[in-house]
């Protein structure tokens, strides 16, 4: 099933953006003042022992009753009714999820399971990865990319999401890349959904930065997640299948991707589950450093924005795709080489002090 692309005028996106900022801060705001007693203080870095929890309702709720609202108005077209039931039902489904998830801490395998029946039904509604660039058709191993990717950048926002501000921060700068290579593009309808999320997350982002009013838990940090992998795959359906809309979203999801991907062959190393929890994510390593919460975070988000950046040069340069790529990649490794280099030098002098 295709998505029908469509056009969205400039002013629909500014009053979308303040829309959706709105309604999200004064939901979190609502949130925070509310008194219910379930919090997870466990799940944040702050020292302030009322953190509310289930900070995730007003981001998700703000980000699909703005799109809704504009499709009810007109200001979104009808034929995109079938791509945001789509997504709507998606992201409902991982709220859910999430919700019990931070009520009864369900086992990592059922968490899983469940991840991988919301991509599978996801992937069958139209989000497919099909080919790399316009050579490589992947057939019938579409389908596993394509739930890896969903089910893996899900997971990497959750994972991330142990230190505050920390996902929306990155989740935020991550729309801000996307928004600028779709628009050079003219690929409305990503670019659309990435202005409403970056607002919704900014909107919450103001109370959950350190030290943190409130928290996203796993009721936002898992919807989030498959929001952001669900924006990346979107030109892949409308036919767009240049080399950056493969680069883009892995560039400006580099530090959650890596996080997950060390955190996973460090546990498989080390001989226990790929899926138990620890401490070595690089926002506990920089803490470890004696770092502030907002130092820490701080560093990762300059990593991540000049990561951005550089993934910029080939979306505003067209003519250096794809011989560009290959190089690109390369000068990624070696930067991510050279982070983790540093990273270890100053754990080992921090350990002999």
């Amino acid at each position: 099933m295709k998505f029908e692309p469509s056009s969205i005028p400039s002013e629909v996106y500014l009053i979308g953006y303040f829309l959706a900022f709105i309604l999200s801060f004064g939901t979190t705001f609502l949130l925070i003042k509310y008194p219910f007693n379930l919090t997870f203080n466990r799940l944040s870095t702050s020292k302030e022992k009322n953190v509310k929890s289930f900070g995730g309702i007003a981001v998700v709720l703000s980000f699909l009753t703005t799109l809704w609202f504009f499709l009810a108005i007109g200001l979104i077209d009808s034929r995109n009714i079938y791509l945001l039931t789509v997504i709507t039902a998606g992201t409902v489904a991982m709220f859910l999820l999430g919700i019990y998830d931070d009520i009864t801490q369900c086992t990592a395998r059922m968490k899983l399971t469940v991840q991988i029946v919301i991509a599978c039904a996801l992937y069958f509604c139209g989000f497919q990865i099909e080919r790399i660039g316009d050579l490589i058709e992947l057939g019938n191993f579409s389908i596993f990319l394509t739930i890896l990717w969903i089910v893996g950048i899900t997971n990497a926002i959750n994972l991330i999401d142990g230190m505050d501000g920390l996902a929306p921060g990155i989740i935020f700068f991550s729309c801000l890349t996307i928004i600028f290579v779709y628009l050079e593009r003219e690929i409305a309808g990503g670019s659309f959904f990435a202005v409403i999320l970056a607002a919704s997350v900014l909107g919450f982002f103001i109370f959950n930065f350190p030290p943190a009013k409130i928290i996203l838990g796993d009721t936002g940090s898992l919807p989030l997640g498959l929001i952001i992998a669900l924006i990346t795959l979107l030109p892949l359906n409308q036919g767009y299948t240049d080399e950056i809309y493969y680069l883009t979203p892995v560039i400006t999801l580099l530090i959650p991707i890596l996080d997950t991907t060390f955190a996973f062959f460090r546990r498989i190393i080390k001989g226990t589950s790929p899926f138990l929890k620890d401490a070595e994510h690089f926002h506990h390593r920089l803490g470890k450093l004696g770092l502030s919460p907002v130092k820490s975070i701080s560093i990762l988000f300059l990593i991540g924005f000049y990561f951005d950046l550089t993934a910029l040069i080939p979306a505003y340069n067209i003519n250096l795709i794809p011989n560009f790529i290959p190089t690109y990649f390369v000068f990624v490794i070696i930067n991510v080489a050279i982070l983790v280099a540093i990273l270890k030098r100053k754990e080992k002098k921090h350990r002999h002090e």
